[in-house]
Protein backbone atom coordinates (compact mmCIF):
# COMPACT_ATOMS: atom_id res chain seq x y z
CA UNK A 1 0.00 0.00 0.00
CA UNK A 2 1.80 3.76 -0.93
CA UNK A 3 1.95 6.01 2.28
CA UNK A 4 -0.06 8.59 0.57
CA UNK A 5 -3.29 8.31 -0.88
CA UNK A 6 -2.98 7.14 -4.59
CA UNK A 7 -6.39 8.67 -6.93
CA UNK A 8 -6.59 8.49 -10.75
CA UNK A 9 -9.61 10.86 -10.94
CA UNK A 10 -10.83 14.22 -9.59
CA UNK A 11 -14.09 15.85 -10.39
CA UNK A 12 -14.77 18.75 -8.32
CA UNK A 13 -11.73 21.35 -7.95
CA UNK A 14 -12.56 24.47 -8.81
CA UNK A 15 -9.99 26.13 -10.99
CA UNK A 16 -9.80 29.59 -8.97
CA UNK A 17 -9.47 27.80 -5.58
CA UNK A 18 -7.26 25.19 -6.40
CA UNK A 19 -3.35 24.80 -5.45
CA UNK A 20 -2.06 24.88 -8.47
CA UNK A 21 -2.46 28.82 -8.79
CA UNK A 22 -0.28 29.27 -5.90
CA UNK A 23 3.28 29.17 -8.15
CA UNK A 24 2.09 30.74 -10.60
CA UNK A 25 -0.06 33.76 -8.43
CA UNK A 26 3.02 36.27 -8.66
CA UNK A 27 2.75 36.12 -12.27
CA UNK A 28 -0.42 36.55 -12.99
CA UNK A 29 -0.80 39.99 -10.96
CA UNK A 30 2.22 41.14 -13.11
CA UNK A 31 -0.09 40.13 -16.11
CA UNK A 32 -2.69 42.18 -14.85
CA UNK A 33 -0.13 45.12 -13.61
CA UNK A 34 -1.65 44.83 -9.80
CA UNK A 35 0.54 44.75 -6.90
CA UNK A 36 0.97 41.83 -5.53
CA UNK A 37 -0.57 41.87 -1.97
CA UNK A 38 1.33 38.53 -0.27
CA UNK A 39 4.98 37.82 0.29
CA UNK A 40 6.88 36.29 -2.54
CA UNK A 41 8.62 33.30 0.00
CA UNK A 42 6.39 30.58 -0.83
CA UNK A 43 5.75 28.82 2.45
CA UNK A 44 5.02 32.73 3.82
CA UNK A 45 3.01 33.22 0.85
CA UNK A 46 0.63 29.96 1.30
CA UNK A 47 -0.10 30.81 5.04
CA UNK A 48 -1.18 34.40 3.37
CA UNK A 49 -3.55 33.49 0.49
CA UNK A 50 -4.78 30.80 3.31
CA UNK A 51 -5.54 33.74 5.58
CA UNK A 52 -7.13 35.22 3.07
CA UNK A 53 -9.76 32.87 2.05
CA UNK A 54 -10.71 32.09 5.27
CA UNK A 55 -11.80 35.64 5.95
CA UNK A 56 -15.33 35.91 7.31
CA UNK A 57 -15.64 38.26 3.94
CA UNK A 58 -18.02 37.66 1.15
CA UNK A 59 -17.19 34.75 -0.87
CA UNK A 60 -17.04 36.34 -4.29
CA UNK A 61 -15.12 39.06 -3.05
CA UNK A 62 -12.45 36.11 -1.19
CA UNK A 63 -12.34 34.70 -4.59
CA UNK A 64 -11.80 37.91 -6.32
CA UNK A 65 -8.14 37.67 -5.69
CA UNK A 66 -7.89 35.20 -8.01
CA UNK A 67 -10.48 35.65 -10.43
CA UNK A 68 -9.25 39.61 -10.23
CA UNK A 69 -6.04 38.46 -12.04
CA UNK A 70 -7.61 36.01 -14.32
CA UNK A 71 -9.06 38.39 -16.77
CA UNK A 72 -6.92 38.16 -20.28
CA UNK A 73 -6.17 35.60 -22.47
CA UNK A 74 -2.15 35.52 -21.11
CA UNK A 75 -3.50 34.57 -18.06
CA UNK A 76 -6.36 32.09 -18.20
CA UNK A 77 -4.08 30.31 -21.40
CA UNK A 78 -1.55 30.05 -18.41
CA UNK A 79 -4.07 29.03 -15.55
CA UNK A 80 -4.61 25.83 -17.84
CA UNK A 81 -1.49 25.07 -18.95
CA UNK A 82 -0.36 24.77 -15.40
CA UNK A 83 -3.24 23.26 -13.71
CA UNK A 84 -2.43 19.95 -16.09
CA UNK A 85 1.07 20.48 -15.43
CA UNK A 86 0.65 20.67 -11.43
CA UNK A 87 -2.19 17.83 -11.29
CA UNK A 88 -0.48 15.63 -13.48
CA UNK A 89 2.65 15.54 -11.36
CA UNK A 90 0.08 14.71 -8.44
CA UNK A 91 -0.48 11.49 -10.32
CA UNK A 92 -3.87 12.22 -11.33
CA UNK A 93 -4.74 11.04 -14.75
CA UNK A 94 -8.17 12.75 -14.67
CA UNK A 95 -9.69 16.31 -13.80
CA UNK A 96 -12.73 18.25 -14.28
CA UNK A 97 -11.68 21.68 -13.43
CA UNK A 98 -14.92 23.42 -12.32
CA UNK A 99 -14.39 27.06 -13.48
CA UNK A 100 -17.35 29.97 -13.37
CA UNK A 101 -16.62 32.31 -17.09
CA UNK A 102 -19.03 34.53 -15.60
CA UNK A 103 -16.00 35.83 -13.07
CA UNK A 104 -13.22 36.38 -15.59
CA UNK A 105 -15.31 39.07 -18.01
CA UNK A 106 -14.71 41.77 -16.92
CA UNK A 107 -11.85 43.25 -18.91
CA UNK A 108 -13.94 42.79 -21.52
CA UNK A 109 -13.24 39.01 -22.23
CA UNK A 110 -16.79 37.26 -23.54
CA UNK A 111 -17.43 33.92 -21.39
CA UNK A 112 -16.56 31.78 -24.70
CA UNK A 113 -13.00 33.70 -25.32
CA UNK A 114 -12.60 32.94 -21.63
CA UNK A 115 -13.06 29.31 -22.13
CA UNK A 116 -11.22 29.11 -25.32
CA UNK A 117 -8.02 30.22 -23.82
CA UNK A 118 -8.08 27.68 -20.71
CA UNK A 119 -8.51 25.09 -23.59
CA UNK A 120 -5.61 26.14 -25.55
CA UNK A 121 -3.60 26.47 -21.90
CA UNK A 122 -4.85 22.80 -21.39
CA UNK A 123 -3.96 21.73 -24.77
CA UNK A 124 -0.55 23.03 -23.93
CA UNK A 125 -0.40 21.02 -20.59
CA UNK A 126 -1.32 17.93 -22.24
CA UNK A 127 1.13 17.87 -24.98
CA UNK A 128 3.80 18.24 -22.09
CA UNK A 129 1.85 15.38 -20.00
CA UNK A 130 -0.28 12.99 -22.47
CA UNK A 131 -1.62 10.85 -20.34
CA UNK A 132 -3.46 13.34 -18.77
CA UNK A 133 -6.85 14.28 -19.16
CA UNK A 134 -8.13 17.39 -18.32
CA UNK A 135 -11.32 18.89 -19.17
CA UNK A 136 -14.08 21.79 -17.70
CA UNK A 137 -17.03 22.46 -16.01
CA UNK A 138 -18.82 24.93 -17.51
CA UNK A 139 -20.44 26.31 -14.02
CA UNK A 140 -22.95 29.20 -13.23
CA UNK A 141 -22.69 31.57 -9.87
CA UNK A 142 -26.01 30.91 -8.78
CA UNK A 143 -26.64 34.80 -7.66
CA UNK A 144 -27.04 34.89 -12.07
CA UNK A 145 -30.22 35.39 -12.71
CA UNK A 146 -32.59 32.24 -14.80
CA UNK A 147 -32.48 34.05 -17.84
CA UNK A 148 -28.49 35.12 -17.36
CA UNK A 149 -28.11 31.33 -16.32
CA UNK A 150 -29.72 29.97 -19.61
CA UNK A 151 -27.99 32.58 -21.80
CA UNK A 152 -24.34 30.79 -19.74
CA UNK A 153 -26.03 27.46 -20.77
CA UNK A 154 -26.13 28.23 -24.67
CA UNK A 155 -22.73 29.46 -24.41
CA UNK A 156 -21.33 26.29 -23.35
CA UNK A 157 -22.94 24.97 -25.96
CA UNK A 158 -20.87 26.44 -28.47
CA UNK A 159 -17.48 25.76 -27.12
CA UNK A 160 -15.59 23.09 -27.75
CA UNK A 161 -17.51 20.43 -26.13
CA UNK A 162 -14.69 17.34 -25.89
CA UNK A 163 -13.03 19.40 -23.46
CA UNK A 164 -17.03 21.11 -21.73
CA UNK A 165 -17.98 18.22 -20.86
CA UNK A 166 -20.85 19.52 -18.06
CA UNK A 167 -22.41 22.30 -16.65
CA UNK A 168 -22.89 23.39 -13.26
CA UNK A 169 -24.49 25.51 -10.37
CA UNK A 170 -21.79 27.01 -7.72
CA UNK A 171 -21.29 29.56 -5.36
CA UNK A 172 -23.98 30.84 -2.12
CA UNK A 173 -26.72 27.88 -2.35
CA UNK A 174 -27.93 29.42 1.29
CA UNK A 175 -29.25 32.64 -0.56
CA UNK A 176 -29.74 31.07 -3.93
CA UNK A 177 -31.37 27.37 -3.65
CA UNK A 178 -31.23 24.93 -6.34
CA UNK A 179 -35.03 25.66 -7.38
CA UNK A 180 -34.57 28.88 -8.40
CA UNK A 181 -32.48 27.68 -11.63
CA UNK A 182 -34.35 24.61 -13.03
CA UNK A 183 -34.66 26.77 -16.40
CA UNK A 184 -30.88 26.35 -17.13
CA UNK A 185 -30.85 22.60 -16.24
CA UNK A 186 -33.68 21.65 -18.95
CA UNK A 187 -31.45 24.12 -21.20
CA UNK A 188 -28.40 21.96 -20.39
CA UNK A 189 -30.11 18.68 -20.91
CA UNK A 190 -31.77 19.81 -24.00
CA UNK A 191 -28.08 20.42 -25.16
CA UNK A 192 -27.28 17.00 -24.33
CA UNK A 193 -24.88 18.25 -21.01
CA UNK A 194 -24.18 16.01 -18.07
CA UNK A 195 -24.98 18.20 -15.24
CA UNK A 196 -23.77 18.70 -11.76
CA UNK A 197 -25.26 20.78 -8.94
CA UNK A 198 -23.50 21.87 -5.79
CA UNK A 199 -26.45 20.81 -2.71
CA UNK A 200 -26.67 20.18 0.82
CA UNK A 201 -23.22 22.22 1.35
CA UNK A 202 -24.81 25.05 3.27
CA UNK A 203 -28.32 26.25 4.09
CA UNK A 204 -27.31 28.83 7.44
CA UNK A 205 -28.12 32.24 7.21
CA UNK A 206 -25.76 34.90 6.57
CA UNK A 207 -23.52 36.07 9.81
CA UNK A 208 -24.95 32.20 11.45
CA UNK A 209 -23.24 29.63 12.07
CA UNK A 210 -23.64 26.01 10.18
CA UNK A 211 -24.83 23.82 12.74
CA UNK A 212 -25.02 19.91 11.32
CA UNK A 213 -27.84 18.86 13.34
CA UNK A 214 -30.14 22.50 12.64
CA UNK A 215 -29.22 22.82 8.92
CA UNK A 216 -29.85 18.81 8.16
CA UNK A 217 -33.65 19.36 6.81
CA UNK A 218 -32.75 22.31 4.55
CA UNK A 219 -29.69 20.64 3.45
CA UNK A 220 -32.05 17.24 2.88
CA UNK A 221 -34.57 19.20 0.92
CA UNK A 222 -31.75 20.87 -1.51
CA UNK A 223 -30.11 17.79 -2.45
CA UNK A 224 -34.12 16.14 -2.93
CA UNK A 225 -34.51 19.27 -5.55
CA UNK A 226 -30.93 18.42 -6.67
CA UNK A 227 -32.13 15.24 -7.89
CA UNK A 228 -36.02 15.22 -8.71
CA UNK A 229 -36.17 18.97 -9.35
CA UNK A 230 -32.79 19.58 -11.87
CA UNK A 231 -32.05 16.09 -12.43
CA UNK A 232 -28.53 16.34 -11.87
CA UNK A 233 -26.12 13.16 -12.69
CA UNK A 234 -23.64 14.72 -10.00
CA UNK A 235 -24.24 15.93 -6.72
CA UNK A 236 -21.38 17.90 -5.36
CA UNK A 237 -21.02 17.84 -1.48
CA UNK A 238 -24.54 16.24 -0.60
CA UNK A 239 -24.15 16.11 2.88
CA UNK A 240 -26.88 14.60 5.10
CA UNK A 241 -27.70 12.31 2.02
CA UNK A 242 -27.72 8.68 3.73
CA UNK A 243 -29.92 11.03 6.64
CA UNK A 244 -32.81 10.04 3.99
CA UNK A 245 -32.85 6.76 2.99
CA UNK A 246 -35.83 6.94 0.20
CA UNK A 247 -33.48 9.87 -1.28
CA UNK A 248 -30.50 7.34 -1.00
CA UNK A 249 -32.09 4.91 -2.80
CA UNK A 250 -32.73 6.96 -6.16
CA UNK A 251 -29.59 8.45 -5.97
CA UNK A 252 -28.03 5.04 -6.20
CA UNK A 253 -31.02 3.64 -8.65
CA UNK A 254 -29.96 6.19 -10.81
CA UNK A 255 -26.32 6.25 -10.34
CA UNK A 256 -26.23 9.66 -9.40
CA UNK A 257 -21.88 10.68 -8.68
CA UNK A 258 -21.47 12.11 -5.23
CA UNK A 259 -18.53 14.41 -5.40
CA UNK A 260 -17.85 13.91 -1.59
CA UNK A 261 -15.79 17.03 0.06
CA UNK A 262 -15.41 15.92 3.53
CA UNK A 263 -11.65 17.68 4.23
CA UNK A 264 -13.62 20.61 2.96
CA UNK A 265 -16.68 20.26 4.90
CA UNK A 266 -15.02 19.68 7.96
CA UNK A 267 -12.30 22.52 7.92
CA UNK A 268 -15.05 24.70 6.97
CA UNK A 269 -17.17 24.17 10.20
CA UNK A 270 -19.75 22.57 8.38
CA UNK A 271 -19.64 18.95 9.82
CA UNK A 272 -18.49 18.14 13.51
CA UNK A 273 -16.45 15.25 11.79
CA UNK A 274 -16.76 13.56 9.19
CA UNK A 275 -17.99 10.18 10.67
CA UNK A 276 -21.38 12.17 10.38
CA UNK A 277 -20.96 12.39 6.42
CA UNK A 278 -21.99 8.02 7.07
CA UNK A 279 -19.76 7.38 4.17
CA UNK A 280 -19.33 3.87 5.00
CA UNK A 281 -23.25 3.79 5.19
CA UNK A 282 -23.48 5.31 1.39
CA UNK A 283 -20.84 3.12 -0.16
CA UNK A 284 -22.67 -0.09 1.67
CA UNK A 285 -25.74 1.14 0.13
CA UNK A 286 -24.14 1.49 -3.40
CA UNK A 287 -23.71 5.29 -3.52
CA UNK A 288 -21.22 6.37 -6.34
CA UNK A 289 -19.63 9.12 -3.39
CA UNK A 290 -16.08 9.94 -4.40
CA UNK A 291 -13.30 12.61 -2.18
CA UNK A 292 -12.44 15.22 -3.88
CA UNK A 293 -10.27 18.34 -2.88
CA UNK A 294 -12.47 21.69 -3.66
CA UNK A 295 -10.84 24.28 -2.76
CA UNK A 296 -6.97 22.84 -2.17
CA UNK A 297 -5.67 26.60 -2.31
CA UNK A 298 -6.39 27.26 1.12
CA UNK A 299 -8.73 24.08 2.54
CA UNK A 300 -7.37 20.23 2.75
CA UNK A 301 -5.72 18.27 0.00
CA UNK A 302 -7.18 15.36 -1.28
CA UNK A 303 -4.72 13.22 0.54
CA UNK A 304 -5.06 15.37 3.85
CA UNK A 305 -8.89 14.86 3.17
CA UNK A 306 -8.60 11.00 2.92
CA UNK A 307 -6.40 11.23 5.55
CA UNK A 308 -8.87 12.96 8.34
CA UNK A 309 -11.53 9.88 7.03
CA UNK A 310 -9.14 7.32 7.36
CA UNK A 311 -8.49 8.52 11.02
CA UNK A 312 -12.27 8.49 12.01
CA UNK A 313 -13.44 5.52 9.51
CA UNK A 314 -10.59 2.92 9.29
CA UNK A 315 -11.35 2.33 5.64
CA UNK A 316 -11.35 -0.99 4.63
CA UNK A 317 -9.37 -1.70 1.65
CA UNK A 318 -12.30 -2.50 -0.47
CA UNK A 319 -13.81 1.13 0.46
CA UNK A 320 -10.70 2.74 -0.82
CA UNK A 321 -10.95 0.95 -4.06
CA UNK A 322 -14.78 1.64 -4.15
CA UNK A 323 -13.68 5.53 -3.62
CA UNK A 324 -11.14 5.79 -6.42
CA UNK A 325 -13.63 3.64 -8.63
CA UNK A 326 -16.51 5.84 -7.79
CA UNK A 327 -14.99 9.01 -9.40
CA UNK A 328 -13.81 7.27 -12.74
CA UNK A 329 -17.22 5.60 -12.92
CA UNK A 330 -18.71 9.28 -12.95
CA UNK A 331 -16.56 11.15 -14.69
CA UNK A 332 -17.83 13.14 -17.55
CA UNK A 333 -15.25 13.09 -20.28
CA UNK A 334 -13.58 10.27 -22.64
CA UNK A 335 -10.82 11.91 -24.44
CA UNK A 336 -8.67 9.23 -23.12
CA UNK A 337 -8.54 5.97 -21.61
CA UNK A 338 -8.01 5.82 -18.22
CA UNK A 339 -7.21 2.06 -16.37
CA UNK A 340 -7.64 1.48 -12.97
CA UNK A 341 -4.62 0.37 -11.41
CA UNK A 342 -5.09 -2.25 -8.34
CA UNK A 343 -3.14 -1.85 -5.54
Amino acid sequence: MLPHWFQEAVLHDHGDGSVTLLNILPQLFRISGRPFPFSIEPEIMAREVRGWFTSGRDIVERFSVTTGVLQSYEALYLFGKNYVCRRASEGYEYCEMTIAPQYHTFSGLTEAEVVAAVIEGIKSGESIHPRAEVNLLFSIGREASPEKAVRLVNVAGRCDRDYVVGIGLVCDEAAHPPEKHVPMFRRAKALGFKTTCHAGEWVCEPGQQADFHRDLPGLIKNIRTAVFGLGADRIGHAIGLPYDPELMKVVVDRQIGVEGCPGSNFASGLIPDTKCLRIREMLEAGVLYSLNPDDDLFLPTLAETFQLCDREYRLTADEKMALRLNALLTKFGNRKLHEFTVI
